[in-house]
């Protein structure tokens, strides 16, 4: 197959295939609460913003260990940093907290696929795509996929946790691409965040297509679409159908 038709589909995990319910941010409230903290939105919620922020940026100017321990180690001074700007520095509340937020998400249907996702990735499946997942993600990319029941239908799943890197830095999406001996031209990146996933996916090379589920987001140099039959419409409009 040349290059210049489209080979692969790569998508975004969270708030793109699946979302949380109750949201993370009740989740995250919850567990403080439950831990000792009596803390109310007004201060938990910007706190949590502060600390997403700056995980975010880490890892897309300079790499970070892609292993386990390191991961392990980020995810205990991001709950550290939550209870600093909360003003406690209690380490047993923060492990208490760690056990009530894990408890409270291994909650069963608190993660949920959205209507469109299986349909979706049965109909891209069926047509020959090779498919696969890139997200900034901790190192249970791969469990959580699993525990959607959707992990057999990808050819790979990336991680930022397993690259060293965050989107939109290019290198995680190169990883992805190499995993699966695609072209960037020949591939299309699908997420919900524009910088992080459809600027990521451009700067590889990739087609990066934004997915406006609300139809919230501002006009963007990019396909956009609001669901993923709208998805399936787009490839076969671009003649990719197979």
């Amino acid at each position: 197959m040349s290059s210049d038709r489209l080979q692969a589909v790569f998508f975004d995990l969270g708030y793109t295939l699946m979302y949380f319910d109750p949201p993370v941010e009740e989740l995250t409230l919850r567990a403080l609460r439950e831990a000792g903290l009596p803390v109310g939105p007004e201060q938990a919620l910007p706190a949590l913003g502060r600390v997403w922020k700056a995980y975010a940026q880490e890892g897309i100017q300079n790499p970070f260990p892609p292993t386990p321990e390191y991961d392990a180690a980020r995810e205990l001074e991001m709950e550290r940093q939550l209870l600093r700007h909360l003003g406690c520095e209690d380490e047993e509340i923060r492990r208490r907290y760690h056990e009530r937020l894990e408890a409270l998400f291994a909650q069963p249907g608190v993660m949920r696929l959205y209507d469109d996702a299986l349909p979706a990735l049965e109909r891209l499946k069926t047509r020959g795509y090779r498919l696969g997942i890139i997200s900034n993600w901790s190192w249970n990319l791969v469990d959580r996929c699993r525990y959607l029941g959707i992990d057999g239908y990808f050819d790979t799943i990336t991680a930022s946790a397993y690259v060293g890197y965050n989107k939109p830095h290019p290198a995680i999406f190169q990883h992805a691409l190499a995993q699966v001996g695609v072209p960037p031209a020949a591939a299309v990146h699908v997420g919900d965040q524009y910088e992080a996933d459809v600027r990521g996916a451009q700067a590889a090379g990739m087609t990066g297509i934004l997915l406006d589920r609300d139809g919230k987001a501002p006009a963007a140099p990019c396909p956009v679409i609001r669901n993923l039959e709208e998805l399936l419409r787009w490839l076969e409009d671009k003649g990719a159908s197979r």
